[in-house]
Formats: C-alpha cells, structure tokens, sequence
C-alpha cells in the first residue's frame, strides 16, 4: 500500500467525482480512475460504486475512509515534524550561562528565541567558562555565553554580544563608600580578596589589566570560589574585591558598599561561543535569531550611531 493511493481514495471520497477529485489532486481524470482501480484490486475489495448518477462508497470504502484519513494525517504531522527539525524550529538546545553573565544581555535573547520557537526544547545550565568550553568540544552544550575563551582554538566560533561594567565593592565603612565615582589610584594597594584563576583564566586577567593595568597583579589577601563568598570575605573586613556590574545588582550583602568607576570604565565583555561543526539545525537557528537582534539594533541606532557594546 502506497500513501499516494490512500490520497486518491480521500479525495474521491470527499468529492464523490473523478473530475472535481482529479482537479483537486493535479493529475488527470483518466489516471485517477486507474490509480483507484488498482488500490481496489490490491485491496481485494470495491471501494466505490459507480453509476451513471456518480460515485458513492461502498461499506468498506466507508470503513476506510476515516483510517485513511487519519493515516495521512499522521504521515503529513511526521513530515513536518522532520522538516521543523531540519529548519531549527524543533529539537533541542543546550545553553550554558556564566555565572556572572548579566539577565539583561542574555535572558532576553533566550527568552526571543523560545518566543519565536516554542518547539525547540531549550536546555539551560551554568558553569564555568573552562568547563564550558570543554562541554562545547564534546558536544554535551551547543552555545556558552561566557566572558573570554581560555584555549580559543579554530574548533570554536566566537561572537560578542555586550559588554559590562566592572564595580568595586568595600565595606560600608571604609572611606571608598564616601566616594561616587572611584579612580584607579584609589584601588591600589588595597588589600585584595579574589577568586582562583583556573576558573577563568583570560577573565581573571582581563578584570586585573583593566582594574589596575595591563600587567599588574597585586598580591592577594584572601582567596574565595565565586561573587557572594568575595562579597561575603569584603563585609568581614579582609579586602575589597571587584566583580561585574550585573552580579552586584543580584547580589546583596550587608556592610558591602559597590562603587562604580569614572572614566575609563573598566569593562569585560559577554561572548557567544559555539563549536563550528555542531550539526544541530537548532543551533543554526540561534545563531540566525542572535544576528537578526544585532541587525535590528544597528537599524535602531542608525549607521552612524554608538554601539551599545563595548
């Protein structure tokens, strides 16, 4: 049994005329009757009864016609379910977020694309940026958001999407939280409370060069895993410590102060990364809907205007 002969009889029956079926389907009327004479001669049954008033269902052919039409349905849903995967708009996405990336630049972009694809099953988790690029080399996440590649290798792409701000926190009571805006003079020599660099080792020195100076790594006083436990360390008194603009506005610790900088902000940016030959057509898809955000954007600005990322 073809689904080609399954279609013929659905449209015969729902016309009860070859001529009016025939028109329906694009073929001619002579083939049509053919093609259903050989669906009836594979069946061992008659499907139709024909007379010079038309054409009316046999019992059998009543008895068909609601399987057939739910069998064509299901083979119509299952080629196109085959084609949204192939086209990115079913599947699934696997997104790992750095723990310091801002909701703002990042959430947002998620939730567009859940938006615009409510078929593909987006998969989020966290991590750290050398775990993350490990996790894209094995194909267990297809896209990172994270601050810099450690081992930025050809096998992975890598795009810039934003870029933020890096703050200063100290106590309440130090004389740092009287000032509004900081400067770098104010930060040197202050006892450092930090976080280890094998978590993120081009970040690390990305925060430390912008802070204090290309080069410059002062000495730390006191080691931490991630933001709250520094801020935590900053508020018993054992230094000051910097971390992004965004994880302080999710971050609340009470007798830590956070302080921006004046101008030159120091800054850091949040990059996409993916492997190249990643052959998920959802991950095609992302990456389509990132560049239509940043198309729009430009349009928005105009040609001239600034760029939001820094």
């Amino acid at each position: 049994m073809e689904l080609r002969h399954l279609r013929y009889f659905v449209a015969v029956a729902g016309e009860l005329h070859y001529g009016r079926a025939a028109e329906r389907l694009h073929i001619a009327q002579p083939g049509l009757s053919q093609q259903i004479k050989a669906f009836e001669r594979e069946l061992g049954v008659s499907l139709f009864t024909r007379n010079r008033r038309g054409v009316s269902l046999t019992d059998a052919g009543s008895a068909l016609l609601p399987a057939a039409q739910d069998v064509l349905a299901r083979a119509d849903a299952a080629v196109e379910l085959a084609r949204r995967y192939g086209a990115g708009q079913a599947g699934r996405l696997a997104i790992s977020l750095t723990r310091s990336a801002p909701r703002s630049v990042v959430t947002d972009v998620i939730d567009g694309f859940r938006a615009a694809n409510p078929a593909v099953d987006v998969w989020l988790t966290s991590g750290f940026t050398a775990r993350d690029e490990q996790r894209l080399r094995e194909r267990s996440i297809d896209v990172a958001f994270l601050r810099l590649l450690d081992d930025p290798r050809d096998d992975l792409a890598v795009r810039t999407v934003g870029g933020e701000a890096i703050v200063a926190a100290v106590t309440s009571t130090d004389p740092l939280a009287r000032k509004r805006r900081l400067r770098r003079d104010d930060v040197a020599g202050r006892p450092l409370v930090w976080w280890p660099r094998e978590h993120g080792p081009r970040m690390w020195d990305r925060m430390l060069d912008q802070v204090f100076g290309d080069g410059v790594r002062p000495p730390v006083a006191h080691w931490e895993p991630e933001e709250e436990h520094m801020l935590h360390a900053v508020a018993q008194g054992h230094g000051i410590t910097f971390i992004t603009e965004g994880k302080s506005a999710t971050l609340h610790v009470p007798g830590v102060a956070i302080r921006r900088f004046a101008d030159p902000v120091p800054t850091v940016p949040i990059t996409m990364a993916w492997h190249r030959d990643n052959p998920n057509p959802a991950l095609r898809r992302f990456l389509s809907h990132v560049g239509d955000l940043a198309a729009l954007s430009v349009d928005r600005r105009g040609p001239s205007g600034p760029s939001r990322t820094r």
